[in-house]
């Protein structure tokens, strides 16, 4: 009974409406498996079940694959799945299996949700998760935004285990019989997750976890108030909108009051791909005309006259 009400209490928080269908990815793990068990438990809303093979563990991808597909015949659930030819994309590429992975599966589940196949996806992160992403982002280094660990904000992506520990979850499977099937990488320390995992987290007591959530919660406000403000901050330095949608003109004089300039520079800029301040600053003070691209080489800033600073959008510059 304390799952199933905490559980939805995790639902009500993210707003679901009601007779609106959910898709469960699952991957055949832990955590996915306890939430869908927890969902056909606790939620009225239709349900189905959505499955990525990235075919990166040869017949256990398969396996994992039947394993699910089983449930949802027993279990008389709809059941889709998609496969990825990951390995062969990762050659074509100089990102990672993990980067690509992630790609591919939140491009599948953008196209199920724009296509109407769904109204959420739900997915099975937990609260080790986002403290495990905390860690990683701060060895990497991050602003408040990695410092919340795994973001809950799209309204469509759902992730009713947020409050959930690892304990709580293992405690819920043993005690109503979950099957699942385990994932070896896991075990594998070449990752930095689970070097973290398996490292660092044992050492957190039940007070850290405790004072996690409510710091994530403190963030979390903090990170809506600076988005907010921000979204200000924009409409506040734009000039006018163009008839021509791949222009935005920007106010220079406006722009370079902002203190911590840096700062304000990457807040506003970041989202059309342009990640290093020192590039932006660099240009203020270049001679009219200069430009410089952002980091996927599809946007590019152009100074003019030295009064107005203007974002191109969608030019891809060869």
């Amino acid at each position: 009974m304390f799952y199933k009400k905490k559980f939805l209490n995790c639902l009500k928080k993210h707003f679901i409406l009601k007779n609106k269908k959910i898709y469960v990815a699952v991957s055949s793990g832990l955590d996915s498996m306890v939430m869908l068990d927890l969902l056909l438990k606790s939620c009225n809303n239709p349900i189905g079940v959505i499955h990525c093979n990235f075919n990166l563990r040869g017949d256990d991808s398969d396996k994992d694959e039947f394993f699910i597909q089983e449930f949802c015949l027993k279990n008389n659930l709809n059941f889709k799945s998609k496969n990825f030819n990951t390995s062969s994309i990762r050659r074509k590429t100089k990102f990672s299996i993990q980067m690509i992975a992630r790609k591919l599966r939140y491009d599948w589940f953008k196209f199920l949700l724009n296509n109407s196949y769904c109204d959420y996806i739900a997915l099975g992160h937990h609260l080790d998760d986002s403290i495990e992403t905390f860690f990683i982002n701060i060895i990497r280094g991050t602003g408040i935004k990695g410092l919340i660990g795994i973001n809950n904000f799209k309204k469509n992506i759902i992730r009713p285990l947020f409050l959930f520990s690892k304990k709580e979850i293992r405690s819920y499977a043993k005690e109503n019989n979950i099957h699942w099937r385990e994932d070896i990488s896991n075990n594998d320390f070449k990752y930095l997750r689970n070097k973290i995992r398996f490292f660092l987290k044992p050492i957190l007591n039940y007070k850290f976890y405790n004072g996690f959530k409510k710091s994530i919660k403190y963030l979390s406000d903090e990170y809506i108030c600076s988005s907010h403000h921000m979204d200000y901050i924009s409409n506040y330095i734009r000039i006018e909108k163009k008839k021509c949608p791949f222009l935005v003109k920007i106010d220079l004089k406006k722009l370079i009051r902002l203190y911590p300039l840096s700062t304000y520079l990457f807040k506003i800029f970041y989202k059309y791909g342009f990640k290093n301040p020192k590039n932006l600053k660099n240009i203020l003070n270049s001679k009219s005309g200069k430009k410089i691209l952002s980091d996927k080489r599809q946007n590019y800033f152009s100074f003019s006259r030295k009064k107005f600073f203007f974002i191109k959008k969608n030019i891809l510059f060869t």
